[in-house]
């Protein structure tokens, strides 16, 4: 995966992210650690969700608000709404279960 642009991540990147989110909040306590669906170069690969963090661990890009309200929901707390800050707090809480 090639570095970042000035923050900015592409879209079928930022898409892994969210559907990493949508699995997150899916998930129940004592669960395996859920995987998405990640393309490289055309060709779809299962990721665990923390690695679809690290994807976006540093993207500036604004987090769409249906996602961050997904987060908020699933007890995930963050200050700004980039995808930076959501992955940080997620992974803390991956973590921490």
């Amino acid at each position: 995966m090639p570095r970042l642009r000035y923050g900015h991540a592409p879209g079928h990147v930022r898409d892994c992210f969210c559907s990493a989110v949508e699995a997150f909040a899916k998930r129940k306590n004592g669960e395996p650690e859920p995987t998405v669906e990640f393309e490289v170069n055309y060709v779809p690969r299962p990721v665990t969700i923390s690695k679809a963090c690290g994807l976006v661990w540093n993207c500036t890009d604004i987090l769409p608000g249906w996602y961050a309200r997904l987060l908020e929901d699933s007890g995930v707390e963050f200050r700004r709404q980039t995808y930076a800050a959501a992955v940080h707090a997620m992974l803390d809480k991956i973590r921490a279960a």
